[in-house]
C-alpha cells in the first residue's frame, strides 16, 4: 500500500490512515503483528519517527496494542475498553478552545468599545462646519 503524494496532510497521518484501513479490511486482524517501525518507514517510503508517529496514532485510537520488546499487535476489539464519556485529551481541549473562544468574544467587545470611543472622540474634535 503507498501514501498518495497529491494528500497534503501530515505523512504520520496517511500512514496511520493506510494501516487503519489494513485493520479495518480484515488484512489486519486481531492478534496480527502491525509491522515494525522500520518496516512501515521502508514499505511507505518515510522516515522511521514518522513511522513512529504513526504508529502512535493509531494506539491512541486503541486499534493496537504493543507489548515491549515484542512489538504492536491488533487489538481485539473484545479487549477495547468501551469509553464512558469523552477522552481526557478531547475535554480538556474543549476546554481549552471554550476559554480561547470567550476570550476572543471579550477582546471583539472590548475593540468595539474602542471604536466608538474614538469615533466619538473625533467628532466632537471637528471644527463647526461653515
Amino acid at each position: 500500500m503507498t501514501v498518495s503524494p497529491d494528500d497534503t496532510r501530515p505523512e504520520s497521518v496517511r500512514v496511520a490512515d493506510a494501516i487503519r484501513a489494513q485493520i479495518t479490511s480484515g488484512e489486519l486482524r486481531a492478534g496480527d503483528r502491525v509491522p515494525s517501525v522500520r518496516s512501515l518507514a521502508e514499505q511507505f517510503g518515510v522516515a522511521e519517527m514518522t513511522a513512529q508517529k504513526a504508529i502512535e496514532i493509531i494506539r491512541a485510537e486503541e486499534l493496537i496494542i504493543t507489548r515491549p520488546g515484542k512489538g504492536s499487535f491488533v487489538r481485539d476489539t473484545a479487549e477495547a475498553p468501551t469509553p464512558a464519556g469523552p477522552s481526557a485529551q478531547f475535554a480538556a481541549l474543549s476546554r481549552h478552545i471554550d476559554a480561547v473562544d470567550s476570550t476572543v468574544r471579550e477582546l471583539a467587545e472590548r475593540l468595539q468599545a474602542l471604536e466608538t470611543e474614538f469615533h466619538s472622540a473625533q467628532r466632537s474634535s471637528r471644527p463647526p462646519a461653515k
